[in-house]
């Protein structure tokens, strides 16, 4: 139904304003709506901070959400908050992303132009927001504290010798040999010694040979077992052919790789190696040879300490997308259960022929629930990938599952570790797959297999993972700057801020009965946040990131030249009035200020409420909801600390659930909401004590329109998109002024 007539401005604004538009203050001419019954009362109030008793409340402060840009072009948004509001607070610009380059450099125009706004207009700003995980510059904040990468020095690399069959064969039927140069030949009657360093990508049994000029051989050593790791091997023979000249390795029964080093052949009573090259660091094979018709191969291969373990890996493939990421599976079956509360530490190398998010559970073989933490991001070339697990059940958790039934292509993981803090055991075995067996590994609806040699992760480079410690100087050094700019760009005026924002998750995964902080490697946040966000306490630590916070803000808002009795630092969240956990996170919030104020040195001053909330028209949910914004109002005040809703706004949900958009809603509908707004602000100030009341922000003055990156399409505002008065408006006005009545009259 359209409700408004359009009028004509009388100031050029570029507007068609609606007829219950604050008329009173700003110079409109204004034609009457089409349902004069129903709005006409709405032309009878006064601006909204007119309806606070300042002698009752001196201290309150109205405030609105404002963009910094909009309001110093001092258009009709700086009119309407100058004319209802006391205070305002930027909706981005005073945010890290927003200043913050991907260099590290800052730019505060915009800040300093809304403070001087702000200032010239008699207006207060509370800052939003000095730490916060989302609006963060991540491509620098991740490069202030990345791997290090370290070249690895060509002459400290070891070469070897190594050979290559892909079957099994006869013994015979693959030779590797090695002849004496220039027409040597071995002394008749004389002991020799031949040694050497040797492993196998898989055990096989080895022979040695001793051939003539004339192609007559002669078994040294009729079969040793050649192991997987590197290992020293020593065969003495004595000669009885006089023209023997040629040391032959006999691998027909390998399948795979073998590798050999430091190979050296002695005479009795002498140290003269008769293998020139022995340890094939002059990367050379003179003297060495196979028969043309043997499938075996030899080359020079290069290892490091930091090379990864290059040649085998785990391939899992998925030749089609299924609809969920768990349709294919591959899993882990682990010894032993994981501990409970425990945090471990699970790390890969991997890449895929797309990048892709692989989902990680804990699943079990006794039970059928599952534990869901933080995805691996998974890009197209060789990348570490590492998250935090901290299992919530005990004696329950054996398997590690990895979810790719999404995924169309192959994904490759190699040296994939899960270690338990404080520990440096692997719990997964052939983590390498240097064994040439991916044994403990299953899967369903896709295919696990071992790569083919020469697939797995290899580099000439040592990636180094930044210690914790050197990670937390660095991004207090980075918060430290950040805090100090946005300080000195404010100049002292701007005397409350949020020091941090949405610290607190929903949930309880360590079992300590408070809600644990929201952490990219705890399993606290979706998969898309743990990407797309930053979070300070993974780094700077639970209780030290806002100690951290507070400290700084204080030091340098006084440097700034602020009164530092003036400045008050707020924690805002939101859901404090949730009533589906009654209150957890609110009660949490306690806890956790309790803990940030441990050292007696820290000092919170004041609890922000979000409030997003929706006006329901069930009518038990909706009592459901005014309970529990009374609970958290009466937890709030047995803080002492000072009480913000920070950022009221309110949306509609019909009786049949679904949220209802601003172009269908009815006029009972808008009642209902008025009636919610007046309740809660009347509610604010009924229980809230006068000393602990800083005051109340409504977020966003008008409804937002389809498009909105905030509840889009939702009338949220006092205002409608044209400026009008709604009825929310009276209800929030009569709220201020503590009247319980919200009527179509005056």
């Amino acid at each position: 139904m359209k409700r408004y007539m359009k009028l004509l401005s009388m100031i050029a604004l570029g507007l068609s304003i609606g007829s219950c538009v604050d008329d009173a203050v700003l110079p409109y001419e204004v034609q009457k709506p089409e349902s004069i019954a129903q709005y006409e009362y709405l032309n009878a109030y006064d601006v909204l901070k007119s309806y606070i008793d300042r002698s009752k409340y001196p201290n309150f402060k109205l405030g609105t959400g404002i963009t910094a840009s909009d309001f110093n072009k001092k258009g009709i948004a700086y009119e309407l908050v100058t004319t209802n509001f006391d205070e305002m607070t930027a909706g981005n610009a005073m945010k890290y992303a927003s200043c913050v380059s991907d260099e590290g450099t800052m730019n505060f125009n915009t800040v300093s132009d809304f403070v001087q706004t702000a200032k010239e207009a008699g207006i207060t700003i509370y800052g939003h927001t000095l730490a916060w995980h989302a609006q963060q510059n991540n491509k620098y904040l991740n490069g202030l504290i990345a791997d290090k990468v370290i070249p690895v020095d060509p002459s400290t690399a070891n070469h070897y010798l190594s050979m290559h069959q892909d079957t099994k064969a006869n013994p015979w039927d693959g030779q590797v040999y090695y002849t004496l140069p220039s027409g040597a030949v071995l002394s008749q009657d004389t002991e020799y010694t031949l040694a050497f360093r040797a492993k196998a990508s898989t055990p096989f049994n080895f022979q040695l040979w001793l051939m003539t000029m004339s192609s007559v051989d002669t078994t040294i050593n009729g079969g040793t077992q050649i192991g997987t790791e590197w290992s020293d091997y020593s065969f003495s023979f004595s000669v009885s052919a006089t023209d023997a000249n040629t040391i032959k390795f006999v691998v027909g029964e390998l399948e795979g790789d073998f590798c050999v080093d430091n190979v050296k052949l002695t005479a009795a009573s002498s140290d003269e190696n008769l293998i020139k090259n022995g340890d094939f660091e002059e990367e050379n094979l003179f003297n060495w040879e196979k028969y043309s018709w043997h499938a075996v191969t030899y080359v020079i291969a290069t290892d490091t300490e930091t090379s990864g373990n290059a040649g085998y890996c785990l391939k899992l493939t998925n030749e089609t997308a299924k609809p969920n990421n768990y349709s294919s599976q591959a899993w882990y079956k682990l010894e032993t259960f994981l501990k409970s509360g425990v945090e471990y530490t699970f790390t890969c190398m991997a890449k895929a022929t797309g990048a892709y998010d692989v989902a990680v559970f804990l699943q079990s073989t006794v039970g059928g629930e599952q534990g869901y933490f933080p995805s691996l991001a998974v890009g197209t070339s060789w990348n570490k990938c590492s998250i935090s697990i901290t299992p919530g059940k005990e004696d329950y958790f054996d398997k590690l599952t990895l979810n790719f039934g999404d995924f169309a292509g192959t994904i490759l993981l190699d040296n994939v570790k899960l270690v338990e803090s404080g520990s440096d055991e692997n719990l997964i075995s052939n983590s390498d797959f240097e064994a040439a067996n991916i044994e403990g590994w299953s899967s369903w609806d896709g295919y696990e297999s071992l790569s083919a040699n020469g697939e797995g992760y290899s580099t000439g480079e040592q990636v180094e993972e930044m210690p914790a410690e050197e990670k937390k100087a660095k991004l207090t050094e980075a918060m430290e700057n950040w805090i100090q700019g946005m300080m000195q760009a404010c100049g002292g005026y701007v005397t409350t801020w949020d020091a941090v924002n949405e610290a607190l998750s929903g949930g309880d995964n360590n079992g300590d009965g408070v809600y644990d902080l929201q952490s990219a490697t705890r399993g606290t946040v979706s998969a898309e946040d743990a990407k797309n966000n930053f979070y300070w306490q993974d780094y700077l630590g639970d209780v030290d990131y806002v100690r951290i916070v507070v400290r700084l803000a204080r030091k340098y808002f006084e440097e700034a030249g602020g009164n530092p009795s003036d400045l008050k630092l707020f924690i805002n969240d939101y859901n404090l009035e949730s009533d589906w956990d009654d209150n957890g996170k609110m009660k949490s919030m306690l806890k956790w200020i309790e803990r940030w104020e441990e050292d007696g040195i820290t000092k919170i001053d004041g609890i922000g409420t979000q409030m997003h909330v929706s006006c329901y028209m069930d009518p038990m949910t909706q009592k459901s909801k005014e309970d529990h914004v009374v609970k958290m109002f009466e937890l709030m005040a047995s803080s002492g600390k000072l009480i913000k809703i920070s950022e009221l706004d309110m949306g509609v949900v019909g009786a049949d659930g679904i949220d209802v958009k601003t172009e269908d809603i009815t006029f009972e509908q808008e009642q209902a909401m008025a009636k919610y707004y007046n309740f809660i602000v009347r509610k604010y100030f009924e229980i809230i004590p006068v000393a602990q009341q800083y005051g109340i922000t409504h977020w966003s003055p008008t409804d937002s329109p389809a498009g909105s990156g905030w509840r889009a399409d939702s009338p949220i505002g006092l205002w409608n998109l044209e400026y009008s008065r709604k009825p929310a408006y009276a209800g929030f006005a009569d709220g201020l002024a503590g009247k319980n009545d919200v009527t179509e009259e005056e």
